[in-house]
Formats: C-alpha cells, sequence, structure tokens
C-alpha cells in the first residue's frame, strides 16, 4: 500500500506550522473526523517537514491497524464504567508514591490547557489531543471501539484522567480521606460479551443438528452472503432488522419469494433459534422474520418413471464397452449402478454409496444392506436381496473382488479434495445422470434422470402383484401408520415378491457409442499414428 506523503501547513496569523490531513473514506467508519489537524508547534520549516513526516507514518500505522477489527459495542452506561476502571487504575498505581504536590498542580494545568481547542470542534480535537493514550488503555482491554462510541470514551477518559490527578494531589498534600463522591459517581464496570464467531457457532449447529454434507453446502453461503451485507461475523450482533433488511434486499432481486422463504429465512431461523435455544445468544432475530407466499399453488407437473424403450436404451448402454478414457470406478458405476437401481427401486446416492462390505449373505440370501455408515439414508436402513438377474450376472463376485469399507464407485485416494462438503458419491450420482440426459438424449422432463428407476420399480411392482407393503419395504418408504411401523419384514419374506420382478432382457451394444464432439473426434483421428 502506498504511503501518502503530505507537507506542513503555515497558519498565516501565526506563522506556526501545522499538521492538516483528510482522512480517507475507508478509515472514517474506525472513528475518524474529516480531517486531522493540529499545530506542530514550530515556525521552522525543515524541522516542521520532518514532523510532519513522522506525524503522518503515526496515523498510516494506526489506520492499518484498526482496519481489520470487529468493533466492540458498549452502551452509554458501561463507557462511563470504563472511564472510572481507568480512574480506579491510576489512582491506585500511584496511590502510595503520588509525587510532589507542585509536580502534581503543573501536570493538571498542563491537562486543562491541552483539553482546550484552539480552534474548531472539541471531539476532533480531544481525539488528536488525547486518542493515542486512550486507545492504548482500551487495547489492554482488548476494547475496540470506533466512531461515536470513541469519541464519547475520550471525553470521559479525559474526565477520568483529571479526577484522578485531583486526588493523587490531596494524597499527595497528605489527605488520605476517601473521595466517595467521585469513586460513586462510575458505575461498576462488566466487561461485553464475548463475541459469538460464526464459523464456531456454525461448526457446533451442524453438528448438533447432524446436517447432511448437502445441506451443509447450500446453507452456509446464505450466512456468509448476511455476514458481508451487516459487515461483521459476530452473531451477537445481528438484529431483526438486518434480518428483514436481507429478506426485503432478497425479495427485491432474482430469488423467488418461496426459496427465499424456504432456503434463506429457514436457515436462519433454524440457526437462531437453536442458538437461542442452546443459551449461545441471548436472543432469536430471526424468529418473527417471516416471508408470505400467496395461496395460489403453482401446478406442478407429476414424476413419472422411464417407460421401455428408456430403460432399455440405459439398461443396454450400461452393458455395452465403456470409453476407455474412464477411471474404473466411473465405468463401474455406468456398469452396474443402472440395473441395480432397476432391480430394487432405491435412491440413486444408496446405491452409488455402497461399499464392499455392504454386499452381504443374509440367511444365505444374497443382499445388499444400505446403511448411514456409507453415507446418506433417507428414512432408515435396510437390507434387500438380489434380483436373480443381478447374480446371473455376476454382480456379487464382482463386488467381492474389493474388500471391506473399500467404495464400489469411486476412489478415494483420487478424491480432489479431501474435506469436500459434497459427498463423492453424489457426484457419481451426478455424474450418471448428466450421462443419461446429453450422452443417452433421455430428456422427457416428466423424468428424472436417476429417480425415474424409483418409479419405474413402483409401477412394475404393483403390475407383479407384489404386496405392496414389502414393495415399500424394498425401497425404504417411511411406513405410513404406527401400525405399519410395527414388526419387520426380513429378506426371506422379501425374496419371493423379488422374484415376481420381471427379468429385463437387454442384448449389450458390440462396441460404446462415439459422444465425442466432432472437433475432438477429428483431432483424435489426426493425431492418431
Amino acid at each position: 500500500m502506498r504511503l501518502v506523503v503530505i507537507g506542513p501547513w503555515k497558519n498565516p496569523r501565526s506563522k506556526v506550522y501545522w499538521f492538516r490531513r483528510r482522512v480517507p473514506a475507508k478509515y472514517r467508519r474506525f472513528g475518524m473526523p474529516a480531517e486531522i489537524k493540529f499545530s506542530l508547534g514550530t515556525t521552522d520549516l525543515e524541522e516542521a517537514k520532518i514532523l510532519c513526516q513522522e506525524e503522518n507514518l503515526k496515523l498510516e500505522r494506526e489506520w492499518r491497524a484498526m482496519a481489520g477489527q470487529q468493533p466492540t459495542q458498549l452502551t452509554h452506561l458501561q463507557i462511563t464504567a470504563l472511564a472510572g476502571e481507568f480512574y480506579k487504575e491510576t489512582v491506585a498505581a500511584r496511590r502510595d508514591e503520588p509525587g510532589p504536590p507542585a509536580e502534581i498542580e503543573r501536570s493538571l494545568r498542563e491537562h486543562a490547557k491541552r483539553k482546550r481547542p484552539p480552534i474548531g470542534p472539541l471531539d476532533p480535537h480531544l481525539y488528536v489531543t488525547f486518542g493515542l493514550e486512550a486507545r492504548a488503555f482500551l487495547q489492554r482491554k482488548g476494547i475496540h471501539l470506533v466512531g461515536d462510541r470513541l469519541h464519547s470514551f475520550i471525553r470521559s477518559y479525559v474526565e477520568a484522567k483529571e479526577l484522578a490527578e485531583r486526588e493523587l494531589l490531596q494524597n499527595a498534600k497528605k489527605d488520605y480521606t476517601p473521595n466517595k463522591a467521585v469513586a460513586e459517581r462510575f458505575p461498576e464496570f462488566k466487561p461485553p460479551n464475548p463475541e459469538k464467531k460464526f464459523d464456531v457457532l456454525w461448526a457446533e449447529f451442524a453438528e448438533a443438528k447432524e446436517l447432511a454434507a448437502s445441506t451443509r453446502k447450500k446453507w452456509e453461503p446464505y450466512f456468509r452472503q448476511l455476514i458481508k451485507r451487516i459487515g461483521t461475523d459476530d452473531m451477537s450482533s445481528v438484529t431483526e432488522q438486518h434480518l428483514l433488511d436481507w429478506r426485503d434486499a432478497l425479495l427485491a432481486s432474482k430469488a423467488s419469494r418461496r426459496n427465499v422463504k424456504f432456503g434463506y429465512i429457514a436457515a436462519a431461523r433454524a440457526f437462531f433459534g437453536w442458538a437461542k435455544n442452546e443459551k449461545k445468544l441471548a436472543t432469536n432475530p430471526a424468529a418473527e422474520v417471516v416471508v408470505t407466499i400467496s395461496e395460489k399453488k403453482k401446478r406442478q407437473t407429476k414424476k413419472v418413471g422411464f417407460d421401455d424403450l428408456e430403460a432399455r436404451t440405459i439398461l443396454a448402454a450400461a452393458l455395452g464397452p465403456q470409453n476407455e478414457r474412464m477411471t474404473e470406478e466411473n465405468a463401474a458405476a455406468r456398469r452396474w449402478v443402472p440395473w441395480l437401481c432397476a432391480y430394487t427401486g432405491a435412491r440413486v446416492n444408496e446405491i452409488t454409496q455402497l461399499r464392499a462390505c455392504d454386499v452381504i449373505e443374509k440367511d444365505g440370501i444374497p443382499c445388499i444392506h444400505i446403511r448411514p455408515e456409507a453415507g446418506t439414508v433417507k428414512t432408515a436402513e435396510r437390507t434387500v436381496p438380489l434380483h436373480p438377474h443381478l447374480l446371473q450376472m455376476q454382480f456379487v463376485d464382482w463386488a467381492h473382488r474389493k474388500k471391506g469399507d473399500t467404495p464400489l464407485f469411486y476412489a478415494i485416494e483420487r478424491q480432489r479434495k479431501k474435506d469436500r462438503k459434497n459427498p463423492t458419491y453424489t457426484s457419481v450420482g451426478n455424474k450418471l445422470a448428466d450421462w443419461v440426459r446429453k450422452g443417452l438424449q433421455i430428456t422427457n422432463p416428466k423424468v428424472a434422470p436417476n429417480h425415474g428407476w424409483r418409479h419405474r420399480f413402483k409401477t412394475e411392482g404393483r403390475r407383479a402383484k407384489m404386496l405392496w407393503q414389502v414393495l415399500d419395504a424394498i425401497q425404504g418408504l417411511a411406513p405410513r401408520t404406527d401400525g405399519e411401523n410395527y414388526g419387520e419384514i426380513p429378506v426371506d419374506v422379501m425374496l419371493p415378491e423379488i422374484q415376481k420382478y420381471p427379468w429385463y432382457k437387454i442384448d449389450a451394444p458390440a462396441k460404446p457409442v462415439d459422444r465425442r464432439r466432432r472437433s475432438q473426434r477429428r483431432a483424435d483421428e489426426a493425431a492418431a499414428p
């Protein structure tokens, strides 16, 4: 950062040189007046130049040091009490040896002279004259005041300094009568509450609420936006008005009312509500921040499952040779995930998170065990028998080539970020969806590229007259009543229903479809020997 070089200004009335400099706008919020000016106390130009540069350097260092600090919020009572702390400390430090009375009287006269402004308003003068020593006291207390709060403290500091000197003068004259009137005028100082940093509270909130990685990834940027808007990450400083202004700004932008209500404001209400209940914050500023939505509901398109042609297209492509440039795990995901979804009706991420140890045998029946240790499970963990076609395709043998908790469809060692917020198995599912949409050109908007298997499994299961209770259990759907929640549906009950599900008779393509862009194909062909 470039240091601004300035020269002394000569007062035309007194011929004495002065220091004058306008305060940069970026620093004024830290308690600076619009202009700093004071006498350098010399009529010698060369001396004035040196003094001017020294004072300028002091200011630059001071401003830059303060620029990275968050201000402390103190009330008028706390500021008065803080000045009382300075008064008590000054008297206590010199009480035993106050010094000669004449020296203290001279100090009082000098103090009266220093606090009287030669020209202009009082606050800028007191800031220039006493600001350095007052801020040094605040720094020892770990307090950073700005703006009118800083000027208010400096005024109280100057008054407390004079009162302390007068009491020491009384002591120096061998009079130690307690000055109760002065001591009692200052209330007891109670340090301000420590800042409640967002990063600390967010980590505690996410852990306490066991937020899914996807929820953390979605919500955290909301709060980062709020922090940037209000200029502090101290959550105890957030007010209801801050949130109302934030809400109104979001509604005025391109964000939909539904997104603001169920995204931004829902996140704020959950976070601040938890912090208030756990006594992390004194209040919940989001308690009464609401967003109203028109009762008129938008007509939604019902999602459906893959039709026969779409299902056959995906499963045939899964059986075909994969691009040689793909990693082993990505190729395995294309090969097995669509088939596993087709024969279990599971959510795609429940399949992409499977590990070798999740392919098990229970009561002599080959199964997959969907459990939270591997990743996210929306309802509850379950064990699902494998369809006979999957056994014929030797899925179990392939899965058991890996051991223990090794993922089947991604490699931990190839993760780009070890602490990534979006789980790798989710990225695998997203790549499969992109493959179905762009690679296989299945673009029906009514069919979700991965979730379509879940709808289709339900439809075909009904057509095969599978017991609906078992069908729901296989797919991991939550019970609708307390009665349905009683008891279990073991794998030997599931297996006969699984066996009712019709086989897919698919012929694998002889070679993979070349889905590279035309320019890429030409470049590869030109580079080939």
